[in-house]
């Protein structure tokens, strides 16, 4: 018999007790994770509906401390007899470890009031009615959008329990709502591609309009398009670009990657990394961000902080373990990607802070503006080096050509630091931001 249901702190409650009397004698500490999730699934391919799942998903992970070595294990079978099975596993893994001085689980701190409505998931009228509304702005966009190849949506709920033998104890519910829209353009036998995905925590500030119209603005600008020589020329990165850029960079800030030599910025808290155009902020409490909560994966209190400031490294993220390690403490960074994985440092809500200017105006000069990567995970985020296929609009006067078959190669982080301006126009794509960024003299290699 399942003791843990959807919306059930009693539940997990029960089953807190069940660890608490079991690690008692048997453990030095334990820590619980319980995820529930539960949510919707709609896609629809040329115009015909392929997926319809409901979909509900629940599961506890534990962390025990045994001679002060780590144990880790997971269960989504929450009968009392497994949870205990799962127990006893988390524990042989410890004892198989070696021991590591200092090793604990975080005590309770007083945490951000973030007390919210979570808003009502969609019914399936409704999500339906969203995808039209997609279909239509898109098709209304230019009538050379023939085809929309995928339209989706995605309205999910999670809760999330944790719990440790230091006497801490949180619950958080949260809601996610996303759509996705792939449009295919034609003209005199040519077909081109363009998509946008969004997500949001209420589909209020997620327009349907908005992902239709984007996508369809991306398929049509690609029409036409040619190679051109090769040049040095500035390059505007778009919001869903430039945020792939940050993700990027964004590891060298973690604070493993620091500690065991992976990362450019050890040592450099304090000195210029970037162009002085650039502030990176890690938000854990941002208004209406993804991964806003009030406690991590580890149940510590998240905040803002800069990571970079004005082109300055200001600091780096932690989670408990490699907070101890570093002597800082942990910034409220662990994440789990899965309850069948133990946390990691990861950014919560993290983003590169907008600036006042119009990136329309950058338009007006010679520049490159690019449409689409290929080849981004071949990035190296150590060295920060890359070399991808690019698409996108060659920008002289404010009259474009559509570019294909184009190149750009070079390190990641020599490009931020050659960033001229910062747009307004700052977007989110899941829990990771960017406005538009424009870079000076890239070579751009072409036929």
């Amino acid at each position: 018999m399942k003791i843990l249901v959807r919306g059930g702190k009693m539940q997990f409650e029960k089953i807190l007790d069940v660890v608490s009397e079991w690690s008692r004698g048997r453990v030095e500490a334990f820590e619980m994770f319980a995820l529930v999730k539960e949510g919707l699934k709609i896609e629809k391919k040329d115009g015909r509906l392929e997926t319809f799942q409901p979909y509900q998903e629940e599961g506890i992970a534990l962390r025990v401390i045994n001679r002060g070595a780590l144990g880790f294990a997971y269960t989504a079978d929450l009968s009392p007899e497994t949870i205990l099975k799962t127990a006893h596993q988390a524990l042989e893994m410890a004892n198989l470890l070696e021991s590591e001085p200092q090793l604990s689980f975080p005590f309770p701190e007083a945490c951000p009031d973030l007390r919210t409505e979570c808003p009502r998931r969609l019914s399936p009228e409704e999500a339906l009615a969203r995808l039209e509304s997609v279909e239509s702005t898109a098709f209304a966009f230019d009538p050379r959008v023939k085809r929309l190849q995928e339209v989706g949506v995605r309205d999910q709920e999670v809760e999330i329990f944790l719990a440790n033998s230091s006497g801490l104890q949180y619950s958080w519910r949260q809601r996610s709502y996303s759509l996705v829209a792939v449009v295919v353009a034609e003209e005199a036998n040519e077909q081109q591609m363009g998509w946008e995905w969004q997500s949001a925590i209420s589909p209020e500030d997620l327009p349907p309009e908005k992902i239709g119209r984007e996508a369809a603005y991306r398929a049509v600008s690609r029409l036409k398009a040619k190679t051109m020589a090769s040049t040095k020329t500035n390059v505007l990165f778009p919001p869903h670009i430039a945020v792939d850029l940050l993700e990027l960079v964004s590891q060298a800030f973690c604070g493993d990657r620091v500690l065991k030599g992976k990362s450019p910025f050890a040592g450099k808290i304090g000195q210029r990394i970037f162009s002085s155009a650039v502030n990176i902020l890690d938000h854990g409490l941002l208004k209406k961000g993804l991964e806003t909560r009030p406690f991590d994966d580890e149940g510590v209190p998240q905040r803002e902080k800069y990571l970079v400031r004005g082109g300055e490294l200001e600091g780096f993220l932690f989670d408990h373990y490699w907070g101890q390690k570093s002597g800082q403490g942990s910034t409220g960074n662990a994440r789990r990607g899965h309850f069948k994985a133990p946390p990691s440092v990861s950014p919560t809500n993290l983003f590169l802070s907008p600036h006042p200017q119009d990136p329309k105006t950058w338009r007006e000069g010679r520049v490159f503006e690019v449409l689409e990567v290929l080849g981004m995970h071949t990035a190296n985020p150590i060295s920060g080096d890359f070399s991808v296929g690019v698409t996108g609009l060659f920008w002289e006067g404010k009259e474009a050509q559509p570019v294909a078959g184009m190149a750009l190669s070079g390190n990641v982080f020599e490009l931020f630091n050659r960033v001229e301006a910062v747009g307004n126009d700052l977007t989110f794509y899941g829990s990771i931001g960017a406005p538009s960024i424009l870079v000076s003299e890239m070579d751009l290699a072409g036929g």
